[in-house]
């Protein structure tokens, strides 16, 4: 069991680090560069990203917020690395207990927790409004996710993310099940900083927002867990809301995994291709219709249990 946990996890863990930013590179050459831009060029490959991230380990580290904003990052990457450890990928999550997805839900937090506290680390104006803007988003898309979660765990009785996995493989898909799923999509564009949802960077308000003052090893570091996070959020969707198909192999339940997570940055590459960034009060509004939409599903879960 310890073996297994610890091949598994640094498993997971290599899959957010290198294919996080992989998948964003392919999403950049082949959804959002034809689409929104009609180019292709030698730095529009899926490796971009890396390039990128290797250009900031190589920039010069400017110091101008203090230890707070040398920790943020590290906090930042520590946090999803967890979240990797908590979240099945084509088998059980490494570190499964009795309550993972309220640990999930604290670590998933905690990241927005690290944005602030650079942002705070700043100083500057662009930093405090992208970090109070942050603060809006943890408060308003964490609860609107963990409303329709709540579906699952009155479908289940459980909190366990596995138990989820295997009630949902077996039992197929409830309407409470597809109800619920609908804002956990429509979010997931938030959960990776995305257009339309950006609103926190908003380079061309904010320019970068609570990453206005970062810089070097502490930027790239911060954009690097972002990645990671994506990679995160879309396995814990489609391992929760399409778990199909299911083989007897870990291989092939892995493989069919990383796919379905590709179609899901596709699909945010398409949404940040086509769609203007919201207003802070179209936003809220959007939130807010997502929070009633996992309401219902929570309501209906309860009748048809």
């Amino acid at each position: 069991m310890i073996l297994y946990a610890i091949a598994v996890g640094a498993l997971n863990i290599a899959l957010c680090l290198l294919l996080g930013p992989y998948f964003e590179g392919m999403s950049r050459k082949y959804v959002k560069a034809n689409i929104a831009h009609s180019r292709v060029g030698p730095l529009t490959g899926p490796l971009q990203p890396f390039i990128d991230l290797l250009k900031l380990f190589g920039k010069e580290d400017l110091e101008t917020g203090g230890f707070l904003q040398r920790f943020a990052p590290i906090l930042a990457m520590g946090a999803v690395l967890m979240c990797a450890l908590l979240t099945p990928m084509g088998g059980p999550a490494p570190f499964e207990f009795g309550g993972d997805f309220i640990v999930l839900l604290y670590f998933l937090g905690l990241i927005s927790v690290a944005i602030v506290m650079g942002s705070i680390a700043g100083g500057s104006s662009y930093t405090m409004s992208g970090g109070l803007r942050e603060v809006m988003g943890l408060l308003l898309i964490d609860i609107a996710m963990a409303v329709a979660f709540i579906t699952v765990m009155v479908n289940t009785r459980s909190m366990r993310i596995s138990d989820w996995v295997v009630w949902q493989s077996a039992a197929g898909p409830n309407f409470s099940m597809v109800l619920a799923g609908i804002p956990i999509l429509l979010l997931l564009p938030a959960q990776f900083g995305k257009l339309p949802f950006d609103t926190p960077e908003a380079d061309q308000e904010l320019m970068g927002g609570p990453f206005a003052d970062m810089s070097g090893r502490k930027l790239a570091l911060f954009k690097w867990a972002l990645l990671a996070k994506g990679f995160v959020v879309a396995s814990l969707f489609v391992q929760v809301f399409v778990p199909w198909p299911v083989t007897p192999w870990f291989a092939a339940n892995l493989a069919i995994h990383v796919a379905k997570v590709l179609v899901v940055f596709v699909l945010v590459g398409v949404g940040e291709a086509l769609f203007p960034r919201l207003r802070i009060d179209q936003a809220l509004r959007y939130y807010a219709m997502l929070f009633v939409i996992g309401a219902m599903a929570v309501v209906l879960a309860y009748l048809s249990a």
